[in-house]
């Protein structure tokens, strides 16, 4: 750094030496002395220093310079460098040229020549103290001028940020939705409201502002408030107080209270923040309730729930759960890894899969399986769980529920074993069944097929025809009533079902009415038919069904009225019968029978057991007729047709049946023109010598085959069992085998079986004969090989007509042949054709397409006949089948010959039902 320059100025050389030596004398080397002899250097030297940055606190001049004087000199120096100081040194210089150095120049001092070496020096010394004092005063006004500005500017920046922050409080404090306040605290009363607060209380603010909380009433308990603010006081501030409070409406209301001391313009005041929470106290007082409420629920209906959480490996747990598990609400709760210790070991993969697969699939799930209590007690568990998934799609909870079902598990479990005991009973019945079906069928095998060789005879006398007759009758009526038995067994175990189709009502009950017109003359009853002229022509049900059960309804009140008559009344009931036509539009509705009496009655102590099977009232009892089955089937088919039924009885003056069904009302039913057995007495000339192998354990039945099959031209060979069967059949080859299926020994099964085993006996006819009524052991039947079945008791035609399908055989018929004695009540002769004209067709099946062709009118009449098991009215109208048609004649006869009369009902059903579809 350069050191501070005094420059000395002087015209005479030993002058500015000399003063510069006493300088240097004086200053040592602290400072440069500069000399010039003339004014123009010295400016000249001032301004180069000046630019280099040298400082020059003195210059020492004299008055008489050649170029200038002076006082003009040291004026000049002073507009150079104001700071610099300036003594005049003369010995001749006049006031007033010392009086302009001073104006001018700022002359600090003037020495006269020759001066004292050290007054100079003082002088010297003085000036240059008071330049370097100056200099720093002027640098300690500048800083402080530059601190002046400075805190002037910051007190600006603070003045606006504090107008800015009471700006932002203020509109906070005016729009905050939370209410806030300020008070003295000295009083309590309010200086400043929001308009929150405003409203919370219900007052505006100038109702408000200069009144404490007192005077507005606004604290309930006065009290706790004094009591609050007095601790506020003291600490300063209080957080989320919870207090009551009365607005201007006079409701009670609940508020947070959060308040603390601030100071405005030196006074203490108290900034208050409410929050009215009415609204979530009465929420939560509602969520306790409901949860209250739902642990009430769940411990009734012995269900829990829990949370699991999937990344904490946390769970939450109700507190009904505890008590599923056996377990201490106040205890800890298993974590998800302690629980599967609970699940019953054979239960356990099943769970862990199904838990996964929730996680995995992330689907609900729903499992059942058993949990093992600490005690060892077992309990039956329903579980559901769905997990909760994040944005991402990824589980991060599980909700899961779980029901104690071991009371509903115990009850299944009893009622399974139940069921089990009940298909054991079931089992047993339909064995039982079987069984009595066989035992009673295969005597009226016997009996009936005897009868039928019998009436062969020509030369039989009258009197024999009406008692052949009446075995005849007697086994069918015997007949029908193992039907009855075996169909109310199809109802006990739900076999029966409503097969609804289109029909003329109006046919079936004229045809009813023809059907009971001849039995009720023979009693001298009056039978009448009082049906509505509004009764639809056409309606849809169960055709079967309806005729049965008036079939069994009227047949009873014909049975048991002596005098007097019975009537029948139908109408319709539901439905517009304003329309005159035959055809009405498809509607519904009901129709309600009425069947009366004038018979025994009904005592008042049988009505309620008169629908019980198996049951017969006093009067049944005393007529030794029946099962006691036909009201109890009637009233289940009318129950299945969608009505009901109910009988109102006297004893003495007769009863009345009232049901109804519910019917659809069709269109137009279609009506097809109407389109007319024969008895085999012969083999056609001309054809092979057939063999058959008639094999049976009862003599009668073996006898019975025998004897027909020889008379017609068979060679016939008889077995006793199945083993003697299989014998003869490898020794003398049968074309045909007709097999009982149930023998000692060996059963027609197992000889089946072996026979069919053989190559040659694939060539082998087999037709079980069979006296069970079961669909399943015909199935049986047929599975083990036999190609065909013949239930007993079976009629000759059924017998003949298997063994023209399977051999081909072409009979020889009588020219007219009645199938039934003479005598009252018989059939009417069927006429056919020869047996050249008439031929069966051996690959016939008689199946529902078969009706396809004949008239409804005829298949009506056959269904009720069948219905009725009328064989009398059955032969009549199988004799009006064309002779173009044998084969639907004769399997029809089968049938009937057979008495499988419910096949035919069957059969017809099925045609209905197709021909409905179609």
């Amino acid at each position: 750094m350069n050191k501070p320059v005094i420059i000395c100025v002087d015209d005479e050389p030993i002058i500015l030496e000399s003063l510069k030596i006493e300088l240097k004398k004086a200053l040592a080397e602290e400072y440069t002395i500069e000399t010039t002899e003339t004014g123009a250097d010295a400016l000249e030297l001032l301004v180069e220093l000046i630019e280099e940055g040298c400082e020059v606190p003195l210059v020492i001049s004299d008055y008489f310079i050649p170029d200038i004087k002076g006082d003009e000199l040291l004026r000049q120096i002073h507009n150079i460098s104001p700071k610099t100081l300036k003594i005049l040194l003369t010995g001749q210089a006049d006031l007033q040229a010392v009086s302009n150095a001073i104006k001018y120049a700022q002359l600090y001092r003037y020495i006269a020549k020759p001066w004292q070496t050290e007054d100079l020096i003082l002088t010297v010394r003085e000036a240059i103290r008071s330049y370097y004092q100056d200099k720093q005063l002027t640098e300690q006004n500048i800083k402080l001028q530059q601190l002046n500005e400075e805190l002037e500017s910051l007190i600006e920046q603070r003045t606006a940020q504090l107008r800015l922050s009471e700006e932002k409080f203020s509109k906070a404090f005016r729009s905050s939705p939370n209410p806030i306040t300020i008070t003295r605290l000295s009083d309590g009363k309010h200086i400043e409201v929001n308009d929150a607060f405003c409203k919370m209380i219900g007052c505006s603010s100038e109702e408000i502002i200069g009144k404490t909380a007192l005077e507005l009433s606004l604290w309930v308990n006065q009290e706790e408030r004094n009591r609050l603010f007095e601790g506020l006081a003291k600490q300063g501030v209080i957080r989320n107080y919870e207090f009551q409070f009365q607005p201007k409406n006079g409701e009670l209301r609940t508020a947070l209270l959060s308040a603390e001391i601030i100071k405005i313009q030196g006074e203490t005041c108290v900034i208050s923040v409410s929050q009215d929470i009415s609204d979530r106290k009465q929420a939560e007082e509602k969520l306790r309730a409901s949860e209250t409420s739902l642990a009430v629920a769940q411990r009734i209906a012995r269900v829990g729930s829990c949370e699991v959480d999937l990344i904490n490996n946390t769970s939450t747990w109700s507190e009904q759960l505890f008590y599923i598990f056996g377990l201490d609400p106040t205890q800890p709760k298993l974590t998800p890894e302690e629980l599967p210790r609970f699940i019953h070991p054979d239960d356990r993969e099943l769970w862990e899969k199904k838990f996964k697969t929730s996680l995995i699939e992330k689907k609900p799930h729903k499992i059942e399986y058993r949990i093992v209590l600490l005690d060892g007690t077992i309990r039956y568990i329903e579980s559901r769980a769905e997990a909760v998934l994040d944005r991402n799609g990824q589980a991060y909870k599980l909700l899961v529920t779980l029901m104690d079902i071991s009371d509903r598990k115990q009850t299944e479990i009893a009622l399974q074993k139940a069921k089990e005991a009940a298909d054991r009973a079931n089992r047993a019945k339909s064995e039982f069944l079987s069984n009595m079906s066989h035992e009673l069928r295969t005597p009226l095998n016997a009996i009936l097929g005897f009868t039928q060789l019998l009436t062969r005879d020509s030369s039989l006398k009258p009197e024999q025809k009406e008692h052949l007759g009446i075995i005849s009758r007697s086994g069918e009526h015997l007949l029908g009533m193992i039907n009855n038995i075996l169909q109310m067994s199809k109802i006990e175990v739900g076999q029966v079902t409503v097969r609804k189709e289109n029909f003329d009502l109006s046919r079936m009950l004229k045809n009813l009415e023809q059907m009971f017109q001849l039995q009720a003359e023979k009693k001298n009853l009056q039978l009448i038919f009082d049906i509505d002229k509004n009764l639809p022509q056409y309606v849809k049900t169960d055709e079967g069904k309806l005729r049965q059960t008036l079939i069994n309804i009227l047949g009873n009140a014909i049975k048991f009225t002596q005098e007097g008559g019975v009537t029948l009344r139908v109408k319709m009931q539901g439905a517009d019968s304003s329309n005159e036509s035959n055809f009405i539009a498809p509607s519904s509705g009901f129709i309600l029978f009425e069947i009366e009496d004038s018979g025994l009655g009904i005592a008042s102590e049988e009505m309620e057991n008169l629908f019980q099977p198996f049951i017969q009232t006093e009067s049944g009892r005393k007529t030794q007729e029946g099962t006691g089955l036909g009201l109890p089937i009637s009233r289940q088919f009318i129950q299945l047709m969608g009505g009901d039924i109910v009988a109102i009885s006297e004893v003495g003056k007769g009863s009345i049946f009232k049901f109804n069904i519910e019917v659809t009302l069709p269109d137009r039913v279609e009506i097809k023109e109407s389109k007319t057995t024969q008895r085999v007495i012969g083999i056609e000339p001309g054809q092979q010598e057939y063999r058959i192998l008639a094999v049976d354990d009862r003599v009668e039945s073996r006898l019975l085959l025998v004897t027909l099959l020889t008379a017609i031209g068979f060679y016939v060979r008889a077995a006793e069992n199945g083993a003697e069967a299989v014998d003869l059949w490898s020794t003398w080859e049968p074309h045909l085998i007709l097999m009982d299926m149930r023998m000692p020994v060996m059963d027609g099964y197992e000889a089946t079986k072996q026979i069919k085993t053989h190559l040659k006996g694939q060539a082998t006819v087999i037709i079980a004969l069979t006296a069970s009524a079961f669909d399943e052991e015909r199935a049986i039947i047929l599975s083990v090989g036999c190609d065909d079945f013949v239930a007993k008791p079976f009629r000759e035609q059924v017998i003949l007509e298997k063994i023209a399908k399977y051999l081909g055989v072409r009979y020889i018929y009588e020219e007219q042949v009645s199938f039934l004695p003479e005598g009252e009540g018989q059939a009417s002769p069927l006429k056919t054709g020869t047996a050249a004209s008439e031929k069966t067709d051996s690959s016939f099946v008689l199946d529902p397409s078969s009706f396809q062709d004949m008239p409804i009118e005829w298949v009506d009449n056959l269904y009720g006949a069948a219905n009725c098991v009328d064989n009398d009215s059955i032969f009549q109208l199988l004799a009006q089948i064309p002779s173009d048609r044998a084969d639907f004649r004769q399997a029809l006869a089968d049938l009937v010959n057979n008495f499988r009369c419910d096949r035919i009902l069957d059969l017809i059903d099925e045609n209905r039902k197709s021909h409905k579809s179609t």
